[in-house]
């Protein structure tokens, strides 16, 4: 399953609140897919050791969830489209008179 279906398919399955043993009994041999691996990791492996006893509601699962998944599911890694790469700036020379605000 895609990570953009968890949460629609967490509201269908699922009855909340609900505490986490139902969970892993109930969807946590779900596989979800990495976006640019081919790996997949179960909701039961990537919930396993979360120490959340219930959930109040298939958002909360769903944070849970995002927050608790590998690197293969995160994009670039230290990617910051607000500005240039921070170790590029790094190696560049500044010149701190020509600072202007």
């Amino acid at each position: 399953m895609k990570i953009s279906d968890v949460l629609a398919s967490l509201e269908d399955e699922l009855t909340f609140p609900i505490d986490h043993e139902s969970v892993i009994r109930q969807v946590g041999a779900v596989e979800i897919d990495a976006p640019d691996a081919q790996e997949t990791e179960t909701i039961s492996t990537i919930i396993g050791s979360v120490g959340q006893e219930t959930y109040a509601s298939a958002d909360e699962l769903f944070t849970t969830i995002i927050g608790n998944v590998n690197d293969e599911y995160i994009g670039r890694k230290f990617y910051d489209d607000r500005g240039g790469n921070s170790s590029e700036a790094a190696l560049e020379p500044t010149d701190e008179v020509d600072v202007s605000f």
